[in-house]
């Protein structure tokens, strides 16, 4: 008589542990990440952007809180200030804290409409 050896059956692979770990650390991340303070709500824009020397020194193209451009300090359209810059760089933009959305978007089509496409854009950090 012939017997079969009894077969080995593995047990099946239990995931709930798994699971758990996986759940936990999502919630964990969940409250973590909410806890974050937003860094800025601390910046503070310039006042007055047209009275830094030292943007005025770059070559920026500066834009008031009214949304008019400023070369140095006259008053110039964007298309003439491209017209007299000379090199072919990225244009420096140094806007206002008090600029609208709006206003700095129409500035921006107008460099791109001139096909200007790197623009770099002239930031302070805010008193701590």
């Amino acid at each position: 008589m012939r017997l079969k050896p009894p077969r080995h059956r593995e047990p099946q692979e239990n995931t709930v542990p798994l699971i758990n770990v996986v759940f936990l650390m999502l919630i964990f991340f969940l409250f973590a990440g909410s806890l974050a303070r937003d860094d800025a709500r601390r910046i503070a824009p310039p006042l007055n952007i047209l009275e830094d020397e030292t943007i005025r020194s770059t070559g920026a193209l500066v834009i008031d809180g009214q949304g008019r451009t400023f070369a140095g300090d006259a008053e110039i359209p964007v298309v003439d200030w491209l017209a007299r810059k000379e090199d072919e760089g990225p244009v420096k933009i140094a806007a206002d804290g008090d600029l609208k959305a709006d206003a700095l978007e129409k500035v921006l089509g107008d460099l791109k409409a001139a096909g200007r496409r790197e623009i770099v854009l002239i930031t302070r950090r805010g008193e701590p």
